[in-house]
């Protein structure tokens, strides 16, 4: 024969196992926590970067603008590149752009004041050579968390 006959129910029953878990409200401050902390991450590794590519100040010394270009774009790793300008002044000076210049698009601001620069471009033909050369102008900054990220151009 047949095996004992079980009452039927309408839902099968959960033991504490398969009971949903609630998120816990202890996590979530941690949680924002990390996310904030990833985000200014991001912002100091985009200042980082920039100030890599644009920041020399004082302005290294080279014989003249084309060995100065031609040098500095080896040393900071951007060899080969098309154009690069380099801005000659200090970092709170660059700060000073994003707390206090002229507001031009959503993170964009314009120096008040101006700066030293230095243009490189590269040579069309042959190795990684470079033209430069240097001029005095207002600046272009993109702009987060009171930090410059990226050099837009000079005005």
């Amino acid at each position: 024969g047949q095996g004992p006959v079980l009452p039927a129910t309408d839902k099968p029953r959960a033991g504490p196992a398969m009971a949903p878990k609630s998120p816990r409200p202890a996590l979530l401050p941690l949680l924002c926590l990390a996310a904030a902390c990833l985000a200014l991450s991001t912002a100091d590794a985009q200042y980082d970067k920039f100030l890599k590519r644009h920041l020399d100040f004082p302005k290294s010394w080279a014989e003249n603008d084309q060995l100065y270009c031609t040098t500095m774009m080896g040393k900071r790793s951007i060899r080969c590149q098309g154009k690069n300008t380099f801005v000659h002044a200090s970092e709170a000076q660059l700060r000073a752009v994003c707390s206090s210049g002229l507001s031009h698009g959503q993170d964009a601001r314009d120096s008040l004041g101006t700066f030293r620069l230095t243009f490189c471009t590269r040579l069309p033909k042959g190795p990684c050579l470079y033209r430069g050369s240097s001029t005095i102008a207002r600046i272009r900054l993109v702009c987060h968390n009171g930090s410059p990220v990226q050099y837009v151009r000079r005005i």
